[in-house]
């Protein structure tokens, strides 16, 4: 494990998480006067900043889930049992042994499972009920007997009950935030945005290719032993025209293929689930809405305990490349997928086995921290920097042909996609795929 300083927090989400904690506790304040434990504003004016704090936290609740739908960090709440008794145990007494914590935070992954199952019950319960029975006293029981207010109803009951969890909550919550590094360092990220965690290089480069996966131009798909897809993702869908995923999570394969061509998908199948591997194979899919496109293919065994339980792989669609004939396109054969990451100056920050083996490298150390020039010839870098430039201010590109320089200094051909990395609202740098087609002047 290393340390590494890491925007974690994004804007909306530190403005959120401050504001809801502000209304939370003006919310309990004036509250707790409603019941009577003290007096500060008076019984009238309480009850109207009470009112007005309810209508203020239902209009952040609407922006936040909107935010959250939108920027797909409802993922982070989805809960899960992993290591969860070595976390509660940890709370329990291995905090207070100094012992190593269990999870580790990253952007992709923020929350322990405690943390998941706590924020998604407060989400979904508490939080709620508190708005449902507040809108019920200040629309129902208020306007028609304002001396219930101060009563022992059983919404008032409800209410209060869920005031005192969510103060439970908060003081459980900053005590937590002080058992970081430093008392004050998860406060501190809070506010900044960066923080300071333990890094699993090998982790973090498989979590960048998951979230490079699931928001590339390139498609990925994965089908169980039957043949049946178990699993797309954005940019397949897209491919496809296919709006709803329920569409085509469980059923065969052959719903992406025209009868005609469905005989040569049969074949790849079968070859995939012997044990081969299938890169860069020209194909024509039937799209949702009766319409064809064409697309390279790449397919590989996924393997558990030794067995062959399915088969995955991307596409890259080349349905608008015209740099290729139709004679080119159906040559284009033996390739494969190269992840590539770079940051806002260009320089190599990630790439993947396959990358190395087309530019011929032996080991990421030779490439990362370099700028991406290393990867053209000198009269090729122009276009290499039009694509950066391009996707760096927000463009997404596909099937972009293109010559590149490889360690040994010849050169080869290839299909690339390109996606601009967002943090927050900021581009920071730019990845894709690479579909090698080195072979087309060979075979054309």
């Amino acid at each position: 494990m290393t340390k590494k300083r890491t925007y974690i927090y994004r804007g909306f989400e530190r403005f959120w998480h401050w504001s809801q904690a502000l209304l939370i506790f003006f919310l309990a304040f004036t509250g707790f006067e409603i019941h009577g434990y003290y007096t500060v504003f008076g019984f009238e004016n309480v009850v109207r900043w009470h009112d007005i704090a309810a209508w203020a936290f239902l209009v952040l609740i609407v922006f936040a889930i909107f935010w959250h739908f939108v920027t797909g960090e409802w993922k982070q709440y989805i809960p899960t049992t992993k290591y969860i008794k070595a976390q509660i145990s940890y709370y329990i007494t291995g905090i207070f042994r100094g012992a190593p914590h269990p999870t580790h935070k990253t952007v992709y992954n923020k929350f322990n499972p405690l943390q998941r199952f706590i924020y998604l019950g407060l989400k979904l319960l508490v939080i709620p009920i508190q708005v449902l029975t507040g809108f019920i006293y200040m629309f129902y029981i208020y306007p028609q007997n304002p001396v219930q207010l101060t009563g022992l109803s059983v919404i008032a009951i409800i209410h209060t009950f869920g005031a005192f969890t969510l103060l439970a909550f908060v003081i459980a919550h900053v005590y937590l935030t002080t058992t970081g590094d430093t008392p004050l360092s998860s406060i501190k990220a809070m506010l900044t945005g960066w923080e300071v965690i333990d890094v699993d290089e090998k982790d973090e480069h498989k979590q960048h290719m998951q979230q490079a996966v699931d928001d590339s131009v390139a498609g990925y798909y994965r089908l169980d032993k039957d043949g049946k897809l178990v699993d797309v993702n954005e940019a397949w869908l897209k491919m496809f025209k296919c709006k709803d995923r329920n569409q085509i999570i469980g059923k065969p394969y052959s719903l992406a293929r025209d009868p005609k061509h469905l005989s040569e998908l049969d074949e790849l199948v079968k070859n995939v689930m012997d044990g081969g591997t299938i890169t860069g194979k020209p194909a024509v899919r039937r799209c949702m809405d009766g319409s064809t496109g064409k697309h390279l293919l790449s397919a590989n065994p996924v393997i558990e305990d030794g067995k062959i339980i399915g088969m995955e792989g991307f596409i890259l669609d080349i349905s608008d490349t015209e740099e290729l004939t139709e004679h080119m396109y159906y040559a284009v054969k033996n390739s494969g997928a190269g992840y590539y990451r770079l940051d806002d100056k260009g320089v190599i920050t990630d790439v993947n086995e396959a990358w190395l083996k087309f530019y011929k490298y032996t080991n990421r150390d030779e490439v990362i921290g370099k700028h991406y020039a290393i990867t053209r010839q000198p009269a090729e870098v122009g276009k290499l920097e039009d694509t950066f430039d391009k996707v760096m201010q927000g463009e997404t590109l596909s099937g972009r042909l293109a010559i590149r320089r490889n360690k040994d200094g010849s050169t080869s051909r290839h299909i690339l996609s390109a996606n601009p990395i967002y943090l927050g609202n900021k581009i920071v740098g730019m990845e894709g795929f690479i579909i090698d087609i080195s072979n087309l002047e060979k075979e054309s």
